[in-house]
């Protein structure tokens, strides 16, 4: 139920940017503040919503992705997992740089969003 509120905020949005930028064309050019706004509030929501999904299910995304990698490293290497428990740190460190560019893609996902938010900011100070 959580993943379908982003999706209705962000149709919701759309709808009223859509909306408010015909305004702009036939009814009164100050609709365009409106459609910045919302715009930014898009941004920013997107940037939270990010941030709020990095951090209460990054961890179990990642227990189960180190699950995957230790039964794909078994049975590649094809040894018993007293073996691999025995030099679990090694792997383990493996695992993290293998995680790091992701980690890097959801970052800058995070500053893209607050960026376009700081962007349509600047656009409503600067109209």
């Amino acid at each position: 139920m959580k993943d379908k509120i982003t999706y209705i905020v962000t149709i919701v949005i759309a709808i009223l940017t859509a909306v408010f930028t015909i305004l702009k064309e036939q009814v009164w050019d100050g609709f365009v503040y409106f459609v910045f706004s919302l715009l930014m509030i898009l941004g920013l929501f997107w940037g939270g919503w990010l941030i709020y999904k990095y951090f209460t299910d990054y961890k179990s995304e990642m227990a189960e992705k180190y699950k995957i990698f230790k039964a794909e490293k078994i049975n590649k290497l094809r040894i018993t997992s007293d073996i691999y428990m025995a030099s679990e740190e090694a792997y383990k460190k493996e695992f993290k740089r293998k995680l790091l560019k992701e980690k890097f893609i959801k970052w800058f996902m995070i500053c893209f969003c607050f960026a376009i938010g700081v962007a349509f900011l600047v656009a409503i100070i600067f109209y």
